[in-house]
Parts: C-alpha cells; structure tokens; sequence
C-alpha cells in the first residue's frame, strides 16, 4: 500500500492523523492556539489562512517558528469551497504561488475547483520545493454518488495530490454509508485519502478512517473549520479504542 510522507508522518499507516485547524485573525492568536493544540493530542496543523486578517506571506515565517516539529499544512479556503477568501481563482492561484516560494509549510490544500489551469503549475511547484499537495473538494448540499466520488478521488491523485480530500454534507445515514464507501474503494485504488462527511450524521466518518481508508481527521483545537468536528481529546480516544486490525 502506498504511504505519504507528509514532515515526519507517514500517512497510509497506523491509525488515522489528528489535524488541528489555526483560525486566529492575527498572528498573536495564532500562536496562541498553536500553544494550546501542543496541550493535545494533534499530530498536525492546519492553517487556515482565510480567516487571517494580516498579510500571510508575511506571517508565514513568524508562525513556522513557533510550531515546532507539527507539520504545518497551509490552507486557503476560498468562498466557492465553504471558507471565507473572496478571491477569484487566478488571485487565489497567484497567492498560493508566493505561499510555495516562502517553502516553509510542509503540505499545501490547493482546491480542486479552481481547475487544471491553476492546480498544475501549483502542484509542480510544490513538488520543486518538497512541499505535500492535498487536492480537496467540498459539497456543502450533499453527498455525490459513491462511484462519482470515487472518480474524483482519483482525478486528484492523477493531477499529483498526495492526499485526496473530499469533504460532503449527508442527508441522511445512508448518504455517510456512500461516502464511507467510496473511501474505502479509493484507498484501493489510488492509495491513502481523506474523506469526510460533515454535520452531526457525519461524525463517525472522523473516526473511522482506519476502517474505510481515511487517513487523516480534523479536530477542533480552540474552534471548530467545518461542522460536526469533535474535540482532539474525543477523536485520539476514539482512534485508540478502534485502533485493532482494520
């Protein structure tokens, strides 16, 4: 089975990696949540840039001081994806561009819907610059059909992602079966993903990775990115209890 190497973690083996997402506003708050995910069971770090009011090329470099040895995956989730950058995708391409440059993240979120003309040149360029590439997409309405979503995992991993990532809104607990589902057909197929089903049905996708092939889950630190995230301390005991041959 195929293994990602993501800073000093190795996805695709062992029980799923909590993430813990950064949503401060400035750098002061980020850094005080980065203290505060130190306190948990986080094996990683998101920062979601979007929520960011400063200049985050800028940040960049203050706040990879101050983590540690967390791999950092810097996200920047615009509006069409559920996150908050009101930027057309030629601007948000652009400023992933400068975001590689700076080379100090260890993975980069690079959104699926921003197309081939911008996914590229990002994906080759953090290839360059040894940075992991998690290519993601999100379905606030709905969850898809299950060979739909199969189909995308691997259109990622075909575009160069290291990590697919799909993240669904379900409708009811067969729409979380059809995403577990697909999970697992992908791992299969193109190796270690991330699959998510989101809200209060969804909950048992972000702790059942080891099962149905996910091999990363998000967890709220000081506050939660996407809904239906269970604190850090739940999610690493849960993993624990489940942790037995998948």
């Amino acid at each position: 089975m195929r293994k990602v190497q993501i800073g000093r973690l190795a996805f695709g083996e062992g029980i799923p990696k909590i993430c813990v997402p950064l949503v401060g506003e400035g750098i002061p708050a980020i850094i005080a949540e980065m203290k505060a995910a130190f306190a948990l069971p986080a094996d990683l770090l998101e920062w979601r840039m979007d929520y960011f009011f400063d200049d985050p090329k800028a940040a960049l470099p203050h706040i990879c001081e101050e983590k540690g040895g967390y791999p950092l995956i810097a996200t920047l989730r615009t509006a069409h994806d559920g996150g908050r950058a009101q930027l057309s995708y030629q601007a948000y391409g652009e400023l992933l561009s400068e975001m590689l440059d700076l080379s100090y993240m260890e993975a980069i979120d690079i959104e699926l819907s921003a197309g081939e003309n911008i996914i590229k040149p990002l994906v080759k360029k953090a290839k360059d610059n040894q940075v992991a590439v998690i290519l993601s997409k999100h379905d606030f309405e709905k969850t898809p059909e299950k060979m739909e979503m199969v189909k995308t995992l691997m259109k990622m991993a075909e575009l160069g992602a290291d990590l697919p990532k799909i993240a669904v809104m379900p409708q009811s607990r067969r729409d979380v079966l059809t995403l577990l589902e697909a999970s697992l057909e992908a791992d299969v197929l193109c190796g270690p993903v991330v699959a998510v089903s989101m809200g209060e049905l969804g909950k048992i996708s972000r702790v059942g990775g080891s099962y149905f092939g996910s091999a990363m889950t998000f967890a709220a630190g000081a506050a939660a990115s996407a809904p239906g995230q269970l604190s850090a301390e739940d999610i690493a005991a849960i993993l624990q209890d489940l942790s037995g041959p998948a």
